[in-house]
């Protein structure tokens, strides 16, 4: 499948990409996201990468919580805890 076809969000801005269109959405498929205090705030969906300029913007976060939401992080305020395999998002409140 093209880059172009891929299922975008309510814009064409952006490409939802999945674990099965990307190895490295692969990677990050299923990563816990928590809080800088270390709580659980859910798990990676897929990614949204912005088509013109082929970056990564956000990340499809599905919530743990009573509401059951899927929310889009921006990538910029994650970062990878390598030593307990998680993206923690330092701007959550």
């Amino acid at each position: 499948m093209a880059y172009a076809d891929r299922v975008t969000t309510g814009s064409t801005r952006f490409s939802r990409i999945f674990a099965r269109d990307s190895m490295a959405t692969e990677l990050f498929n299923g990563c816990p996201v928590v809080t800088g205090a270390g709580a659980e705030i859910g798990e990676v969906d897929a990614l949204l990468v912005d088509r013109k300029t082929h970056r990564l913007r956000y990340v499809v976060v599905l919530r743990r919580d009573s509401s059951a939401a899927s929310v889009m992080v921006p990538w910029q305020s994650l970062y990878f805890d390598s030593a307990l395999g998680r993206l923690v998002f330092y701007t959550y409140n």
